[in-house]
């Protein structure tokens, strides 16, 4: 009787490890810095060099991350992104994930120069959106999300800027899920 009992619940363990998903990744805003930056009016330029920290909660589970993107908004509008290089995170890893978004001399921001010109801050929404496999035919395809995020820019530094405040926890929404 007790090898039956014992049997089913290894049985059952198995089947709770083999289809639950795993929890999702815990992203944080480590870091965000300005260089080159321009503006004239509602047209700016300049680098967005952004830090992100991942915690993958998971025992057992490694993520595979693939088709990462960062992308960098300025309210609902999106100035630029880059592609990063796929990458795997091992269970109760902390990995981190450096990005650079270039934005051209082209990239248009209405009312920028207002919030520029009176304040010296704006606020800016930053996202890391990417499939995030942890087994073949088991992925989540997930978007991170830091919004109203301050950057503070003086004049005296050549176009620099700096996140206001400490590092902040984004939000995560998942866009699909599969698992078969």
């Amino acid at each position: 009787m007790a090898c039956v009992l014992f049997g089913f619940l290894a049985a059952t363990i198995l089947l709770v490890l083999l289809f639950y998903p795993p929890d999702t990744p815990e992203v944080t805003l480590a870091s965000l810095t300005v260089t080159k930056f321009n503006f004239t009016g509602d047209h700016i330029s300049g680098n967005f060099n952004i830090q992100f920290q991942s915690l993958n909660p998971n025992l057992g589970t490694d993520f595979f991350y693939k088709d990462v993107d960062c992308s960098v908004y300025y309210g609902k509008h999106r100035l630029a992104s880059t592609v990063l290089s796929g990458f795997a995170q091992k269970e109760r890893e902390t990995k981190l994930i450096n990005a650079t978004v270039h934005l051209t001399q082209g990239t248009t921001a209405k009312g920028i120069g207002n919030d520029l010109t009176i304040f010296s801050v704006s606020q800016f929404d930053v996202t890391l959106t990417s499939l995030i496999e942890w087994e073949p035919w088991s992925f989540y395809y997930l978007r991170f999300s830091c919004d109203d995020v301050a950057v503070g820019f003086l004049a005296t530094t050549g176009g620099h800027g700096k996140m206001i405040g400490p590092a902040r926890k984004c939000q995560v929404s998942k866009i699909s899920e599969s698992s078969f």
